[in-house]
């Protein structure tokens, strides 16, 4: 595929998303301006796109779509369940059919099944909306010196509409025929004068550009913003003047933009200049106290052109900045190591400014990744409706904090667990409609998704209002499995964790939905894949939640470097709380427990030392580093501190696999391999450690 195949297909894909989102939102709130308005917009973008690359078939089936969505737009027709789930279809076949055109693959029986039936679909229902009334378009013809007194009546205006076309106009998608289209929808067109001065000789003539305009009377009881709403979605490829006649001020402010133009109206009878001729004397007098306030020019367009500020980027290119970001991180700290040894004042001033620039410069390539969720999140909201309509259930599905940004490389390895945890809460979490209301619940369950960051991570919560988690089934079935021992006994929390084991299914028959006993145990695994943490929580009859805690990057974070025995950590710097000495009282009040009292509050202690079996040595001044992951914190008993860097995050070999509270490595300004703690790992090994005591 080369690069505008592949520019064209995620701009397509960017689309079918602002589709379905579209789809589901009219679902759940009802038809609207705005998301009706982002429905035909996609689905016109699509077309005048796949024009471009003369994909017939999928120019052809959209085209269908858009007018009828453009007919439904204008009447203002409802949507019911039956014409929702027929755009679905639309959306899902209009995305098979890109998929095909880029890989120039040709459609499957099945695909052509659905876009003969959709079609056809799409046909009947156009015919049955349109408007009896309904003008076609028609050639006008010039009227001389018109009356326009005569045709002004009390309900409506006359409006002269001045358009000039940019030259990519046409790439748009959409053409000028559509435009008068709209106008003879709203009104009359009185007289329409094509301006032609822009048009080359043939042989400099590009078939893709546009050079004609229009100078338009047009008769409407409608407002200037209804007006304006007709080149919405070509707002920045249209130079407009709009306004009601005669109005002598806006023709002067049109005149001044186009040379020439005044004769031209003149001749064709839309504009007199007699009366400004007899106002030419008050004019001078007005136009001179104008020009001692304001010293700005008259802007020359009603209506600014916006030009996008976004570009477009290979997400591999992005990855090899980050990359290479990395290795400068490791660089400097190398220069750093070597410049500490120097005693010139300037150059070291010169490495300090020189960090400074880097952690600025991290901070800005590392955000080039970052997302916001709820664009990626949105597609979820599709599969909740799907899955519900497929059980027959009643289910409100919402997300929160989708402003919230993460990496956008975890987003893409987040976005299966994330699908197969919210079947598995539509499915096992949310009752029938009539069990709900027999336990005098509403009838239509909710499903929510959160997102939010907590010292250095990002949050993710699925929380439903159903059944919630029956803790006696699931320990009997995980005993039945042998995934536990007969005699196990289990806290709450360890028995909820069981359905994330390999095997573990609650579900009585197996279907396209659950039942396998495969899935939650992927999830788990991927979870922890992304260097995160899947935690866990029901009551029963009100519900469950699934909480997944991850880093906000993968590539490079702020740390904090201490020493055990021989061996140097790093800490992530968003979990540490502060970092204080053990004194001699401390050790005292400790004697043989691992708890200190920290201003009047209890807080465990781990010693690193112990936990990583490093070599104690005698007359080392212990410190305690307080690290807070979710609602715990503990504190980690080390050796030495030696203060902040920037550190890359480089994965560990399979000889680490089974440790415990580690989730990566880094190298040092000096060569040395330095270790990262997994901060969530050494918590739960801590708060494990003390149940089983």
């Amino acid at each position: 595929m080369d690069e505008d195949l592949e520019l064209f297909y995620e701009d397509a894909s960017e689309q079918l998303s602002v589709m379905e989102e579209s789809l589901l939102d009219i679902s759940d709130n009802g038809i609207n301006d705005e998301n009706m308005g982002g429905l035909f917009r996609a689905m016109h973008t699509i077309k005048g796109t796949a024009g471009m690359f003369s994909f017939e078939g999928l120019v052809s089936f959209t085209h269908i779509a858009e007018n009828l969505l453009d007919e439904m737009r204008t009447v203002k027709s409802p949507f019911n369940d039956e014409l929702l789930q027929l755009f679905l279809n639309v959306k899902d076949l209009t995305a098979i059919l890109v998929e095909c055109s880029v890989n120039e693959e040709e459609l499957s029986s099945q695909a052509q099944n659905s876009l003969s039936q959709l079609t056809k679909e799409l046909e009947n229902l156009l015919q049955k909306n349109l408007h009896s009334d309904t003008q076609e378009v028609k050639t006008q013809e010039t009227l001389p010196q018109l009356d326009f007194s005569e045709l002004n009546t009390q309900d409506s205006d006359m409006w002269h509409v001045s358009m000039r076309f940019s030259e990519d106009f046409f790439t748009s998608g959409m053409d000028i025929l559509a435009i008068f289209n709209y106008f003879y929808k709203l009104g009359e067109i009185i007289i329409n004068t094509p301006i032609i001065d822009d048009i080359p000789l043939i042989e400099d003539i590009e078939p893709l550009n546009a050079y004609i305009g229009f100078e338009m009377e047009f008769q409407s009881s409608c407002s200037k913003e209804e007006i304006e709403e007709i080149f919405e979605f070509v707002e920045d490829d249209v130079t407009l003047f709009i306004f009601k006649t005669p109005n002598q001020d806006a023709y002067a402010e049109l005149f001044e933009a186009y040379d020439g133009l005044e004769e031209l109206l003149n001749e064709a009878g839309v504009y007199d200049n007699e009366e400004e001729e007899i106002q030419e004397v008050v004019q001078e007098v007005v136009v001179q106290h104008v020009e001692e306030i304001v010293t700005a020019k008259t802007p020359k367009s009603s209506k600014k052109k916006i030009t996008s500020s976004s570009l477009r980027v290979d997400s591999s290119k992005v990855d090899l900045i980050i990359n290479q970001m990395s290795e400068i991180v490791i660089a400097n700290a190398k220069v750093e190591v070597l410049a500490s040894s120097s005693k010139d004042s300037n150059l070291l001033e010169s490495i300090e400014s020189l960090n400074l620039l880097l952690e600025d410069l991290r901070d800005k390539v590392m955000g080039i990744r970052m997302v916001a969720v709820e664009s990626s999140f949105s597609k979820l909201k599709r599969i909740v409706s799907d899955t519900a309509k497929k059980l027959n259930k009643e289910i409100t599905f919402e997300i929160i904090g989708g402003d919230t940004e993460l990496d956008k490389t975890i987003i893409e390895k987040l976005s299966d667990p994330l699908v197969h945890m919210l079947r598995n809460s539509v499915d096992h979490g949310i009752e029938m409609p009539d069990v709900r209301e027999a336990n005098k619940k509403d009838r239509v369950g909710k499903i929510s998704l959160k997102a939010y960051t907590d010292s250095g991570m990002i949050v993710i919560e699925i929380c439903d209002d159903g059944a919630g988690i029956n803790k006696e089934v699931v320990l009997r079935i995980a005993k039945e499995k042998g995934i536990i021992d007969q005699d196990a006994i289990l806290s709450d929390k360890e028995i909820f964790k069981l359905i994330f084991e390999a095997g573990f299914s609650t579900a009585t028959e197996v279907s396209d939905i659950s039942g396998r006993g495969v899935g939650m145990d992927v999830v788990k695994n991927n979870i922890e894949e992304l260097r995160g943490l899947l935690d866990i929580d029901s009551k029963s009859g009100q519900g469950s939640t699934i909480t997944i805690r991850l880093p906000l990057t993968l590539a490079i974070i702020g740390g904090f470097i201490v020493k055990v025995g021989d061996t140097k950590y790093i800490i992530p710097i968003e979990m540490i709380q502060e970092c204080i000495e053990l004194t001699p009282q401390m050790r005292e009040e400790m004697k043989d427990n691992s708890f200190i009292n920290l201003r009047g509050e209890i807080l465990p202690i781990l010693d690193i030392r112990e936990h990583f079996h490093e070599k104690k040595y005698p007359n080392i001044r212990e410190n305690i580093v307080i690290v807070k992951y979710a609602n715990y914190s503990i504190g980690l008993s080390v050796d030495e501190l030696f203060g902040e860097m920037q550190t890359v995050v480089k994965p560990l070999g399979n000889i680490f696999t089974n440790v415990q509270g580690l989730n990566g490595g880094t190298i040092l300004g000096n060569g040395e391999i330095a270790l990262i703690f997994d901060i969530a790992k050494l918590i739960e090994s801590k708060i494990q450690g003390e149940n089983n005591v």
